[in-house]
């Protein structure tokens, strides 16, 4: 044990004389640079900076420009929502504008003037605000829904000193009314004849199509619209004639007949076909009335017609008025030469016969005919003044 405190009090003796060695180290302080100054000075010297910047600027030359925005109708529905919606908009209106009119001025004004003083009027602003609320509102009771109708203003600004007067004329349009979610149903009646036009197109897209039962319907629908249309009429007529059905095509001919008795082209249309049908007796009927102002394609198939049947006075007739509305046509002083031939009128019928030899439209063969014919009146000419 002495052994062991001897060790200790040397290990402690040898640790006071360590610490006891030790001296305080003298380390000289470094001086802090003060930034104050140079944010001050570095601030000073921005704002000469900018200040020169502007002065070196060139000056703006304002010009006012007036301008006149009419400005659109707003219409703030508000929509009526379920009282248990948490989220509401609402659109108010901050500024209607007033309605001014502005006169018309007219004033003598200095050629030399170089300004034109306008100005801008701001647009209306619609601000549109959203309202959450957390807790459950009443019902509304009553909703009112109108429109805002925001009409045009018109803002003239003075005249700047030192410049000749000028004025700013402008007309303001009042705005239009708006009428939003408006069905308007017109109900417009067609003519007769405007439903018969359509009904033959269609009936022309069918045939077409090569829809002849189609183009029959049709053209039906537009003869009961128009019975007196005989181009229409006669249209069917040809597809009931294509088909085979004679007898309709002859009904439909005879109806139109009775509707109009002057109609000169459904009576020829009757006679050719009943001519093609070999009923040259029956195609004359049709032919038999005689129109106040007839045509030479009537009076010719009439005249031909009456001839083949022995009907020599509507025959004779027929060509009568024919000469008169073609004299210069050989053919039908032929047949009026042979009219008068047939009723013994010899002397009328030589006549007519010579005017006939100076008139164009013959053959050789007719020539030829109207020169026997001659001779043959001459022999009877003289056996009758011999008697």
């Amino acid at each position: 044990m002495s052994a062991i405190n001897n060790a200790l009090s040397e290990l402690s003796k040898s640790q006071t004389v360590s610490k006891s060695g030790l001296e305080r180290a003298q380390v000289q302080v470094v001086k802090r640079t003060n930034a104050l100054p140079w944010l001050i000075s570095g601030f000073t010297l921005s704002l000469a900076v900018g200040g020169w910047a502007i002065s070196q600027q060139p000056v703006p030359v304002l010009q006012a420009t007036s301008e006149v925005i009419v400005s659109q109708p707003i219409s703030t529905n508000t929509p009526v929502r379920s009282p248990t919606t948490k989220l509401a908009q609402a659109s108010d209106a901050i500024f209607a504008a007033p309605q001014r009119q502005s006169d018309a001025v007219a004033n003598s004004l200095p050629t030399n003037a170089d300004t034109v003083v306008e100005e801008r009027v701001a647009p209306i602003v619609v601000a549109q605000r959203t309202v959450e609320s957390n807790t459950l509102s009443a019902p509304l009771e009553q909703v009112e829904e109108y429109n805002v109708v925001a009409k045009p203003v018109l803002i003239a600004k003075a005249g700047v000193s030192h410049q000749p007067e000028s004025v700013v004329t402008a007309q303001v349009k009042p705005a239009l009314e708006v009428t939003t979610g408006e069905v308007i149903v017109e109900q417009v009646e067609l003519t007769p004849i405007q439903l018969a036009e359509k009904a033959q197109s269609r009936a022309e897209k069918s045939l077409d199509a090569n829809d002849l039962a189609g183009a029959i319907n049709y053209y039906n629908d537009a003869l009961r619209y128009t019975p007196r249309d005989s181009q229409v009429r006669q249209k069917l007529v040809a597809l009931y004639y294509g088909k085979g059905e004679v007898r309709k095509a002859v009904d439909l001919l005879q109806k139109g007949i009775a509707l109009s008795q002057d109609d000169m082209s459904l009576r020829i249309s009757l006679a050719k076909l009943l001519l093609k049908e070999k009923q040259n007796t029956a195609a004359l009927t049709p032919l038999v009335y005689l129109p106040s102002n007839p045509t030479v394609e009537y009076l010719s198939l009439r005249a031909v017609l009456a001839q083949k049947s022995a009907q020599d006075e509507m025959a004779q007739e027929s060509y009568q008025k024919l000469v008169q509305l073609e004299p210069d046509n050989g053919r039908w002083w032929l047949g009026l030469g042979i009219q008068l031939e047939r009723a013994f009128e010899l002397t009328k019928a030589t006549k007519v016969y010579q005017q006939a030899l100076n008139k164009v439209g013959l053959s050789s063969q007719s020539q030829q005919f109207i020169r026997d014919r001659l001779v043959l009146l001459s022999r009877l000419e003289d056996q009758t003044n011999a008697n």
